[in-house]
C-alpha cells in the first residue's frame, strides 16, 4: 500500500460510515427503492474496475438471448454523451461507451441502453420497445434505489474483497458487509489450474450465506487474433508486438502473451481511455516493424479514430471451473 493511501485513511473511515449508514437505511426500508415487474439481472462488484464483469455479461446474454426478450442496461463509461440513449445499428463507440458497443456488436438483436440512472434508464426502455422479459446490468450493484432479481458480485482472485479495505485507502466502494445482498459471489480471473483444495480456502474465508452460491471462473483467450485479417497466437512465437491496452487490469493480458513466448513493449492506458491523434500517431510510431495486439473494445475506439493495418484483437470469454450448469440453473431460475 502506497505511503498517499495510508495517509488517507481518515477520509476512507468517513466514507466507510456514509456507506454503511447508506446501506442501513436501505436494509430497513427508510429509504425507498423501485422494483419492476420483469427479472432484473446486476452484474456489479465491490470493488472499482476490473473484475471481468463485461466477459460474463456476454455469457449471460448468451444464455438467454434465443429463449427470451433481453434487454441491457449500463452507465456507459467514456463515452461523450449523456443522459438516456437506446442503441441501434448505427451507434458507436463514442456515442453509448465502449462496454455497450461490445454488447450491441455481439448480440444485434439485444436492446441495448446506456443510461446514469438505472431506473430511469429501464423505465425509458421499456416504454419504447416492446415485449422485454428481462434487462441484464452492468455495475448496478450499488444502485441501492433499484431493487434486482439477481445479484451477482465479482470479486478478482488476485485482490479478493475480503482482504480490501473502502476507497480510497482500498479499492472497495462500499464496506465489504455490502456481500451479503449477493446471491451470486464470483471470484474470476483464476488460475486455470486452480486446485479445488483452495477454492475451499476461498470459500472459508468468504463463509457464504445460506442464500449464497460461489463459483470460481478463469479466462479463456482465442487463440486467434482479429483485425483485417485473422491470425494465429501460434505464429506469433517468438515475436515481438507492441501491446496496447485501455483496460483497469491488464495483467492476464500480459501473463498470456508471456506464456506464449510473445514478448511486448506495453503501451498502457487508463480504463475506458479515449484515443487521440497523438494516441494513434504514437501507435504507430511505436509499431513500424511490429504487429499491434490490443482489446477488442480498444481495437473498436482506435479504429474508429484511424485505420491501422497492423493492428488486431484478442477475444476473450469466461469459463467456469466448477458448477457451469448450476450457474445457469440460477439465471433461468429468475424467470420463475
Amino acid at each position: 500500500m502506497s505511503l498517499l493511501r495510508i495517509l488517507l485513511f481518515p477520509i476512507s473511515l468517513l466514507y466507510f460510515l456514509y456507506q454503511f449508514i447508506r446501506n442501513k437505511l436501505y436494509d430497513l426500508k427508510l429509504i425507498k427503492y423501485y422494483e419492476f415487474d420483469i427479472p432484473i439481472i446486476s452484474v456489479g462488484n465491490l470493488s472499482v474496475g476490473g473484475t471481468g464483469k463485461t466477459p460474463l455479461v456476454n455469457y449471460i446474454i448468451s444464455i438467454l438471448k434465443n429463449d427470451y426478450k433481453i434487454g441491457f442496461l449500463s452507465r456507459g463509461y467514456g463515452r461523450d454523451s449523456s443522459g438516456y440513449i437506446l442503441a441501434n445499428e448505427r451507434s458507436d463507440v463514442i456515442e453509448i461507451g465502449d462496454e455497450p458497443y461490445l454488447i450491441k456488436r455481439n448480440h444485434k438483436a439485444v436492446t441495448v441502453a446506456v443510461a446514469e440512472k438505472r431506473v430511469l434508464g429501464i423505465k425509458n426502455t421499456l416504454d419504447r420497445v416492446d415485449n422485454i422479459q428481462m434487462f441484464v446490468l452492468d455495475d448496478a450493484f450499488q444502485h441501492r434505489n433499484l431493487k434486482c432479481s439477481l445479484n451477482i458480485v465479482l470479486s478478482k482472485f488476485s485482490n479478493p474483497y475480503y482482504n480490501d479495505f473502502v476507497l480510497p485507502t482500498g479499492n472497495l466502494r462500499e464496506p465489504k458487509s455490502g456481500i451479503k445482498r449477493a446471491q451470486i459471489i464470483i471470484i474470476s480471473k483464476c488460475p486455470p489450474e486452480l486446485e479445488i483444495n483452495k477454492r475451499q480456502e476461498i470459500i472459508k474465508k468468504i463463509a457464504p450465506l445460506s442464500h449464497q452460491k460461489v463459483f470460481f471462473t478463469t479466462i479463456d483467450y482465442n487463440h486467434s487474433l482479429k483485425g483485417k485479417d485473422e491470425i494465429k497466437i501460434k505464429d506469433l512465437v517468438d515475436s515481438h508486438i507492441l501491446l496496447v491496452t485501455g483496460i483497469a487490469d491488464s495483467s492476464e493480458l500480459e501473463k498470456f502473451l508471456t506464456k506464449n513466448r510473445i514478448s511486448f513493449d506495453h503501451l498502457k492506458f487508463n480504463d475506458h481511455h479515449k484515443y487521440s491523434d497523438f494516441d494513434i500517431n504514437t501507435i504507430k510510431s511505436k509499431s513500424i516493424d511490429n504487429k499491434v495486439i490490443t482489446t477488442k473494445k480498444d481495437y473498436y475506439k482506435i479504429i474508429n479514430n484511424q485505420s491501422i493495418d497492423n493492428i488486431y484483437y484478442i477475444d476473450i470469454k469466461v469459463k467456469f471451473l466448477n458448477d457451469e450448469n448450476n450457474f445457469k440453473s440460477e439465471i433461468l431460475n429468475t424467470f420463475k
